[in-house]
């Protein structure tokens, strides 16, 4: 779709779309910080709930992985049965930054920070949904993302905006909006919640790592992609100079399957599951104790090898003070793989 053409997103039927999934577009503010551009549906900019819970997203402090390697695909943050799924998107800009000291090759780049929210039973779909999205804007808007921007910082200084400008900036929003359509899963949240289950679940030959009855013994499942949910990408949307990001590896992820508590209240168990079909080397799960602004981690657990499929028992005290959030936070060597709301 050329710029100006709005008759595929007009021709888009809106009345069946699954409001259970959002997007969100932030940019890098040298001054302000992570400013919003951009949400699908319209409203979650105004959403007071969910700009408290993306502001204390771990993309915002973990960025520079994305740009040490390009193996580091995303960061996901599970509250409350919702995930958010963000990664990073780069772009040429033409304007000077506006801060001193920001003239590294680092900081070159227009940055975007780029979410997609979806419920935490079908994470992986999430996932896919957001490396399908940032392929399509790479494609299909590509630099031209930095008008957004320009459009943003014009009416913050209350300078004139140029016909050109507003034009260029309603025809990229009309874009993102179409993309976002067209990402959001036609099948039912309780169908692909099935899908999954039916292909992690295995019958034998597998572990635990701590030794318990209640753990279940199951063997590597097959890999959890439901590419058929979520439209493919079109030739023509997909820049020939940039590689497709479909290729790379497949991300790190695992579930939390169980959260029991001992007949006192006073320990908990947690069993999480590698649910990817890969191998995680040297993983850490850790459990952070928040209590206002202060915070610790109470307890770290080491696994030098976690198995596809495989669960993993970590069981920690509670503490007598009340108002304390507990967090699982599951890293490896390459950072965060996911970041969980415990109790709280």
């Amino acid at each position: 779709m050329r710029y100006g053409d709005l008759s595929a997103f007009t021709d888009i039927d809106q009345s069946n779309i699954d409001d259970s999934y959002g997007f969100f577009l932030y940019f890098f503010d040298e001054v302000q910080g992570h400013v919003p551009l951009f949400s699908y549906p319209k409203q979650l900019l105004n959403n007071k709930n969910e700009k408290e819970i993306i502001s204390i997203h771990s993309i915002w402090w973990h960025q520079d992985r994305f740009l040490e390697t390009d193996k580091f695909i995303s960061i996901d943050l599970e509250l409350g049965g919702v995930i958010y799924c963000g990664t990073l998107i780069l772009c040429e800009t033409r304007r000077i930054k506006r801060r001193e000291g920001m003239e590294s090759k680092k900081w070159q780049a227009e940055r975007f920070v780029l979410i997609v929210k979806a419920p935490s039973t079908v994470s992986f779909i999430a996932q896919e949904i957001l490396h399908e999205l940032k392929t399509r804007i790479q494609g299909s808007i590509g630099e031209n993302l930095c008008f957004l921007v320009e459009l943003h910082l014009k009416k913050q200084e209350n300078s004139d905006v140029e016909e050109f400008l507003k034009k260029k900036s309603d025809d990229i929003e009309h874009e993102l909006i179409r993309l976002c359509i067209s990402l959001i899963p036609k099948m039912p949240i309780t169908k692909l919640e099935g899908q999954l289950e039916e292909s992690v679940i295995g019958d034998t030959n597998g572990a635990s790592t701590t030794p318990t009855h209640e753990s279940q013994i199951q063997k590597p499942a097959k890999k959890p992609r439901l590419r058929f949910s979520i439209p493919t990408s079109h030739k023509h949307e997909i820049s020939k100079e940039k590689p497709d990001v479909t290729l790379a590896p497949e991300p790190k992820r695992v579930r939390v399957t169980n959260i029991k508590h001992s007949e006192d209240d006073k320990r908990v168990q947690v069993t999480v599951r590698n649910s990817s079909s890969n191998l995680i080397v040297n993983a850490l799960l850790k459990i952070y104790e928040s209590q206002g602004f202060f915070g610790k981690d109470i307890l770290i657990s080491e696994i030098k090898e976690w198995a596809p499929n495989q669960d993993v028992l970590i069981e920690f005290e509670l503490a007598d003070s009340s108002g304390i959030i507990y967090f699982l936070k599951v890293e490896d060597e390459k950072g965060t793989i996911r970041v969980k709301r415990i109790i709280g």
